[in-house]
């Protein structure tokens, strides 16, 4: 206990003063182990050799994107700075002076930042002549951190929204987004405007926003967006434009989208007419803003939030980087899995990325709310891990001052993201796998499917991308088919020659049918569709073993099943059960699914050589149950369809391990060099009411990673502990390391020798 309570003192102390844990150097790790009860010596001399992780073999295929080492520089370390204000507002910054803003910004060792233009509700913080200014607001608020900010060479992003607009939706309700029911986007007197994931802001449902949206079919709001941007961006000195708000809800009724609707002969009722009218609104908007800025400032960048949604490919022209979205502690609209997932998409089309999360306990505007360095270290951990740059954001007081201890708590954050840098800059993720899945343009991929699946291939140690179907998957060597995604024939056409070039393929429930259809592409491979299981639960029956010691049991498929025959040359790994009957008030016993009665002929899991099937919803499935038999069966199949992986480690299953590489840069003295991220997820227990946090880190020891490529390194380097690691080299000729100790983020280093 003693030891103990020394470690949680001396780790309080690196969390809230200057002596950081983590910071690059080896005296300072010294120092830091030395204050929890150990030797410097004892701490960082590794165990005599790593755990047995079993057969090694080298991978012979994987992908590093050449696009993303030749990435345009962009800061790493960003502050997103939000300020809105109603008309309830009546002082507006007057307690701001310009230099402590801007030195407030390099105490947190910020070299990014997005100030405010105009906010979502229809205020501007300059002199502007084309929209209200704020009533409370006496002088160029904007100008005046642009000046400070330049003062201190720090970039400089001004925050523009668009759609959200209630000062204007009052104005001009005719240009109003209008729901089916003809009702506009138009609070009531009894809501109270803005975004909440915990709470009602006056409404009954959780996650709704209630605000004042404009829709992009009214070419005279359009060209005043268009005519502000151009003021702003021709006043000032900016490095880019933050666009807010440019994704328009994906159905409106107001008579301009009735009347264009309507004049090309389609059916406005149709949803689907709808989100196509909309997706082309939104592109087009886009396009115009690009040329807008482009030509009012050669230079200023355009970056409209939020772009890593469905075919974003096809607004890249129109952007120059985005800021994805992801609040980490917000458990309703976002959660841990959110960030690696849309960063794992969007990181795929050449652009560069940030992945914003907030200072806040939760949601945007939580006065109050403040988290501690510790999970500032965690999310931007996994942030740079899965290949985006650092952006928090912050809410500035309508007093114009900034919080000290908000910026502290960043700047403790960021001063270790700024000692990674030479680690991070151009370095590329290297992956083997990609997770194909589909949806509407401007539909999001963080699905609960992909959560699922994305949860399920970290733990089973991956290294994926995640794709659409028109991507250029080929270059993978392993292909994970969602639970619902859409196979079309030229699709199904590029799967088979895929298989038959040496490509592994897992697929899953209903991806393994043509899409509309019942009828299957993977008849070659000896599997045949039989339709839906009737039973929901139905039961899983392992004929192979993936259960370790426990005895033969049937397990539940909670989500339901499909029903599939296996062939000649497939074979089933599980059989599918089915209960006594369908649970309903004619058939029920105890509490809750019928039990298991009896085995049928269908294949719950089948193999085809280098071909998997789950007959059932897996990464739904995982989503929902996160059921430990599910990952077994997964690892357990994987391992016979793709039987080399990139990375083995004998990690909990909480961390998350990825991998990078930074290409030889003579110029800079940096040699060709693989990077492993070792993320330690480890929360404090929270109750059913809030989200978990990562407060008290409990650290890995003795940790083995085993990189399966043929690296002459020796030795490695764990770059955050400032230490050297002896390499062993495994006999199917990749590197094994023992790391010994993690806190929160290590990065091991395979330099070319």
């Amino acid at each position: 206990m003693a030891n103990r309570r020394q470690f949680l003192g001396g780790l309080a102390a690196g969390l809230v003063g200057e002596t950081a844990t983590t910071v690059l150097n080896a005296d300072t790790v010294t120092k830091s182990r030395k204050g929890s009860g150990s030797s410097g010596k004892e701490a960082s001399t590794p165990a005599s050799s790593p755990a047995d992780l079993g057969p090694s073999k080298l991978a012979t295929k994987f992908w590093i994107d050449p696009r993303m080492a030749a990435l345009p520089a962009f800061s790493w370390r960003k502050v997103h700075i939000e300020f809105h204000n109603s008309q309830f507002v009546t002082r507006i910054g007057e307690r701001f002076n310009a230099d402590e803003f801007g030195d407030q910004l390099v105490e947190a060792h910020a070299t990014c930042a997005s100030i405010f233009a105009k906010d979502m509700f229809g205020y501007s913080y300059y002199p502007s002549t084309c929209g209200p200014v704020h009533p409370a607001l006496s002088f160029d608020m904007l100008g005046a951190q642009v000046s400070a900010l330049r003062k201190r060479k720090i970039q400089v992003f001004a925050y523009y929204m668009t759609t959200w607009n209630l000062e204007l939706g009052e104005r001009r309700p005719e240009w109003l987004v209008f729901d089916r029911q003809r009702t506009p986007s138009l609070p009531k007197f009894d809501e109270t405007f803005g975004c909440s994931s915990d709470e009602d802001c006056g409404s009954k449902k959780k996650g709704r926003c209630i605000q004042a949206s404009l829709c992009l079919a009214h070419e005279d709001f359009v060209k005043g967006e268009l005519a502000h941007l151009k003021e702003l961006v021709s006043r000032y000195e900016l490095d880019g434009v933050w666009i807010d708000g440019s994704v328009p809800p994906m159905e409106c009724y107001c008579f301009e989208c009735l009347r264009q609707l309507r004049e090309k002969g389609l059916d406005p009722l149709d949803r689907r007419v709808q989100y196509d009218h909309k997706v082309a609104l939104h592109t087009s908007f886009l396009q115009r803003i690009h040329q807008t800025v482009s030509e009012a400032r050669p230079g200023c960048m355009v970056g409209p939030q939020n772009e890593g949604s469905y075919s974003f490919g096809d607004r890249i022209p129109f952007i120059n980087w985005s800021c994805l979205e992801g609040l980490f502690t917000d458990r309703i609209s976002y959660g841990y899995y959110y960030p690696p997932t849309v960063i794992r998409y969007s990181r795929g089309f050449g652009l560069p990325l940030y992945g914003l999360t907030t200072r806040f306990k939760g949601f945007w505007g939580d006065f109050g709310g403040l988290k501690l360095p510790s999970q500032m270290d965690l999310e931007f951990a996994t942030t740079v891990a899965n290949g985006a740059r650092c952006d928090t954001g912050d809410q500035m007081p309508p007093s114009g001052r900034l919080d000290p201890a908000v910026y502290h708590v960043i700047g403790q954050a960021y001063r270790r993201i700024e000692q990674l840098e030479p680690y991070l800059e151009q370095a590329v993720p290297v992956t083997e796998a990609a997770l194909l899945t589909s949806g509407l343009p401007l539909e999001t991929p963080c699905t609960e499917t992909n959560f699922g699946w994305v949860k399920l291939l970290m733990e089973s140690r991956v290294q994926f991308d995640v794709v659409e179907p028109k991507a250029e998957w080929e270059r993978y060597a392993l292909l994970i088919l969602s639970d619902e995604l859409q196979v079309d024939e030229a699709t199904a056409s590029r799967l088979r020659a895929f298989v038959d070039g040496g490509g592994a393929v897992v697929v899953t429930h209903k991806s393994g049918l043509l899409a509309g259809t019942d009828n299957t592409w993977l008849e070659p491979y000896g599997l045949h569709y039989a339709g839906s299981s009737p039973f929901k639960p139905a039961y899983l029956v392992p004929q192979v073993n993936f259960t370790g010691e426990i005895p033969s049991y049937e397990y539940a498929l909670y989500e339901g099943a499909s029903q599939w025959r296996a062939s000649s040359p497939a074979t089933a790994l599980a059989l599918l059960g089915e209960p006594l009957y369908q649970r309903s008030p004619q058939h029920y016993t105890s509490h809750a699914q019928s039990p298991f009665d009896h085995t049928t002929s269908y294949a719950a899991i089948a193999r085809s050589q280098r071909v998997a099937l789950f007959a059932f919803p897996l990464g739904q499935s995982y989503y929902n149950q996160g059921y430990w038999v599910y990952r077994q069966a997964f690892q357990k199949t994987l391992s016979d369809v793709f039987p080399t992986r990139l990375i083995q480690t004998d990690a909990p299953l909480s961390t998350e391990v990825t991998l990078t590489h930074q290409a030889m840069r003579p110029g800079i003295g940096r040699k060709s060099r693989y990077l492993v991220h070792i993320v330690n997820f480890s929360p404090v227990r929270g109750t059913p009411r809030h989200v978990d946090f990562y407060e008290d880190p409990i650290p890995l020891t003795n940790v083995t990673i085993r990189l399966n490529l043929p690296v002459k390194t020796s030795p490695a380097r764990a770059v955050i502990a400032g230490i050297d690691l002896p390499v062993h080299r495994t006999a199917g000729g990749g590197v094994e390391v023992l790391v010994p100790r993690v806190l929160i983020h290590e990065v091991l280093s395979f330099e070319a020798s």
